[in-house]
């Protein structure tokens, strides 16, 4: 198993600043909190409950920013589009 590394987080439009957390899966919970009453549709909600919270939701995230890098994903909310980013600490 890897080691832990920081990890640093947002949604932006003032949903969540960028946070720094020192685990991944508390990183992924603060996001599941920032977004999982906000007026997404359905089937966007349900993606970022699986993503962010599900049994893979780690392991998952991780391989990404090992392999492809820093996660950019929308957030489509009625006044506009948000960005929920996650990458690793320091890799600006």
């Amino acid at each position: 198993m890897k080691e832990d590394r920081l990890v640093t987080v947002e949604i932006t439009g003032g949903i969540m600043p960028p946070t720094t957390y020192v685990l991944l899966p508390k990183a992924l919970t603060a996001l599941w909190s920032a977004l999982r009453f906000r007026p997404v549709s359905r089937p966007q909600w349900e993606w970022f409950e699986r993503c962010l919270t599900g049994p893979c939701s780690e392991r998952l995230v991780r391989e990404h920013l090992d392999g492809t890098g820093p996660l950019s994903l929308p957030v489509i909310l009625p006044d506009s589009v948000h960005h929920l980013r996650v990458r690793w600490a320091g890799s600006d």
